[in-house]
C-alpha cells in the first residue's frame, strides 16, 4: 500500500477512514446529537391521544355556557368541514347545535336560527333532538317569531318524556324559561325556571346550577320591579337580598360569566327605586366577572349602565370614559341594539355638555345601527319560515 500522500502544511495527510467505520460513526454522532437536543418531557411517558370529536364538542359546549364563546364557535368551525367530510349526519347534526349555542349566546339571533336548524334537521329524536329545538326557539324568539318559537318547544316537549336524566330535562325547563324571557312573558319564565331549579339536587354541574339559578332570580326581579312603581316592597327588599347574596356565592365559586350576564338586571331594579350607588356597585362586581370570564361584549353593556349613571349624576368625565369604553366593546360584537343604545347615551352627553355636532353624529349612527338590527331581525325570521316550508314539504320531520 503507498504511503499516504502530505497535507499541503507539510504535516501527513490522516488516513482514510474505510467506508463502514464512517457510516458507524455517522451513527454515533446523530444519536449524540439526538440525546443533547432531547427535551426533558420527551424522557416520560408518550404523550396522551388527542381527545376525540365528542371530547371537543363536550369542551366546545363548556366554552360556550361559561362565556369563552369565541373559542366554542373555533372549535365547532375547525372540526365541522372533518365531520361533513367522515359521513355522520348526527355528529355533523351536534356540531350545528353547540355552534347555534355559541351564536345564540353571543347575540348573533341569525346565525343561530340557520344553525340551529341545520343541527334539528340531522339528529335523531332523543336528548340532543330536544336540545336542539328548545334552543333554536330561544334564537327564534329573540327574532320576534313568537308562533315558530312556541311550535319548537311543543316539538321538544313531546320528546321529554323518553329523557330520563336530571340534567337533561333541567335543560328543558331553563331553556323553556329564556324562551319565554326573550318573549317578554316573565310569568311563564319563572314557571319554567322553578321546575329547572327543582331538579337542581339531583346533578352536579356547576355551570347550569349557576345559571339556573340566575335566570331565576334576574326574571323574579324584573316582574318584582314592573309591579313596584318605583317604591322598594318586600318581596323586592328579600330578592335584592337573595341576588347580593347570590353573586358573592358565586364569584367564590369562579361562576364568573353568570354574574356578568345577571349583574345589569340587578342594576336596574336598584336604578328603578333610585338606588343609584347601589346600582353602580352591582355593575362594578359585574365589569370585573365579564374581565374574569373574557366576555368583552358583556362588560360593554355593563360600562354603557355605569355611563348612564355618572351621566344622570353629573358627573361627565367620568360618563364619558364609561360610554367611550362600551362603544369600544361593543363595536366588536354582534349585540347591535346595544350599540345602538350607547350611540344615544353618547349623544345625550354630548347634548348636555352643548357638543352638539358630537350630538348629531351619535343619533345619526345609533339610527343606523337600530335599521341594521332590524333587517338582521327580519331575515332570520324570513330564513326560518323557508326552512320550515323545507321541512314539510320534504316530509323530512325530526330526521
Amino acid at each position: 500500500m503507498p504511503p499516504p500522500e502530505d497535507s499541503a502544511d507539510g504535516k501527513p495527510a490522516p488516513a482514510p477512514v474505510p467506508p463502514i467505520a464512517e457510516f458507524a460513526g455517522a451513527l454515533r454522532a446523530r444519536a449524540q446529537s439526538r440525546r443533547r437536543g432531547r427535551r426533558p418531557a420527551d424522557d416520560g411517558p408518550s404523550a396522551s391521544p388527542p381527545p376525540s370529536i365528542e371530547e371537543q364538542l363536550d369542551r366546545a359546549e363548556i366554552c360556550s355556557r361559561s362565556g369563552r364563546i369565541d373559542d366554542a364557535i373555533d372549535i365547532c368551525n375547525a372540526l365541522r368541514p372533518a365531520l361533513a367530510a367522515g359521513g355522520d349526519p348526527r355528529s355533523v347534526g351536534w356540531c350545528d347545535f353547540v355552534l347555534a349555542l355559541s351564536h345564540l349566546n353571543a347575540g348573533r339571533a341569525k346565525e343561530a336560527v340557520i344553525a340551529g336548524y341545520r343541527a334539528i334537521g340531522k339528529l335523531e329524536p332523543g336528548m340532543k333532538l330536544m336540545r336542539g329545538l328548545t334552543v333554536l326557539a330561544s334564537a327564534l324568539a329573540r327574532t320576534g317569531d313568537a308562533g315558530g318559537a312556541l311550535e319548537l318547544l311543543e316539538r321538544a316537549k313531546k320528546l321529554l318524556a323518553q329523557i330520563s336524566s336530571p340534567r337533561d330535562r333541567c335543560l328543558f325547563w331553563v331553556n323553556c324559561g329564556s324562551t319565554f324571557h326573550a318573549l317578554g312573558d316573565l310569568e311563564q319564565a319563572v314557571k319554567h325556571s322553578l321546575l329547572a331549579d327543582g331538579l337542581l339536587a339531583e346533578f352536579d354541574d356547576p355551570y347550569l346550577h349557576a345559571a339556573v339559578k340566575m335566570n331565576l332570580l334576574v326574571q323574579r326581579l324584573i316582574l318584582a320591579v314592573a309591579g313596584c312603581h318605583g317604591v322598594e316592597t318586600p318581596e323586592l327588599t328579600e330578592l335584592l337580598a337573595a341576588a347580593s347574596a347570590m353573586v358573592e356565592r358565586l364569584v367564590a365559586a369562579g361562576q364568573h360569566y353568570s354574574v356578568a350576564k345577571g349583574s345589569e338586571d340587578i342594576a336596574d331594579a336598584y336604578i328603578a327605586l333610585g338606588k343609584y350607588e347601589k346600582a353602580r356597585e352591582a355593575l362594578q362586581v359585574g365589569v370585573k366577572s365579564a374581565d374574569a370570564a373574557k366576555a368583552g361584549p358583556d362588560r360593554g353593556i355593563l360600562e354603557l349602565r355605569l355611563g348612564r349613571i355618572e351621566r344622570l349624576a353629573g358627573q361627565y368625565r367620568r360618563a364619558q370614559a364609561h360610554i367611550g369604553l362600551a362603544l369600544e366593546l361593543l363595536a366588536e360584537s354582534a349585540l347591535l341594539k346595544e350599540l345602538a343604545e350607547a350611540h344615544l347615551e353618547n349623544s345625550l352627553l354630548n347634548e348636555e355638555r352643548q357638543h352638539w355636532r358630537a350630538a348629531l353624529d351619535s343619533y345619526r349612527e345609533s339610527a343606523q345601527i337600530r335599521e341594521r338590527l332590524l333587517i338582521a331581525q327580519s331575515d332570520a325570521r324570513v330564513h326560518a319560515l323557508e326552512v320550515r316550508l323545507e321541512l314539510v314539504r320534504g316530509g323530512s320531520g325530526d330526521r
